[in-house]
């Protein structure tokens, strides 16, 4: 019989776990963390749209860079540099992938708003390109390659669009019995 297979507690955390990320053990405080977590969520989700990928990508970007961070420090790695490789690995996770090219030039826009869009010849784009790849195949270690996420929003949509699909066929069998006692 073969074992059960459901979601991975593996990124399921203990209050103390949580107390003690490697962020705070490097000595960022807790609301320094909470907001480099906020931060790289905010990028993930502006390069995102930029990109028209869809929230289920950003949601996942999102995941993959908060257990990214209950492994690694922000001290290490800088959130601008997650953000953008989180998103690109999601997107090639849910078959919306976006060249390397564009995710690099929307970053920078959006990071460097004051600066001249980066040219995709420049030693500066090569580099981040390089950086960015490199960052994926750690990204990928560090999630042990797991890269399905079970997002809790989808059963909460999938339910809402069950009550209203029953809120309308309740809607109609009204309509017709207030019909059929008029007549």
């Amino acid at each position: 019989m073969a074992a059960h297979r459901g979601p991975s507690t593996k990124w399921l955390f203990t209050r103390e776990q949580l107390e003690n990320t490697p962020s705070r053990r490097c000595g960022i405080e807790p609301d320094r963390e909470l907001s480099y977590r906020q931060q790289a969520a905010n990028l993930i989700q502006e390069i995102g749209q930029r990109l028209n990928v869809s929230q289920l990508i950003i949601n996942t970007a999102i995941v993959y860079m908060h257990r990214f961070y209950m492994i690694h420090s922000f001290t290490k790695f800088h959130r601008n540099m997650i953000s953008q490789t989180t998103l690109f690995l999601a997107a090639k996770v849910e078959e919306q992938p976006r060249k390397l090219e564009h995710v690099i030039k929307i970053a920078h826009a959006w990071i460097n708003p004051q600066e001249p869009a980066l040219d995709t010849k420049s030693n500066a784009f090569q580099q981040q390109a390089q950086e960015l790849v490199a960052l994926e195949t750690i990204v990928l270690q560090t999630l042990g390659f797991e890269i399905t996420v079970d997002h809790p929003h989808t059963d909460v949509v999938r339910c809402s669009q069950l009550v209203t699909g029953q809120a309308a066929v309740c809607g109609v069998l009204y309509k017709g019995s207030v019909l059929a006692h008029r007549g």
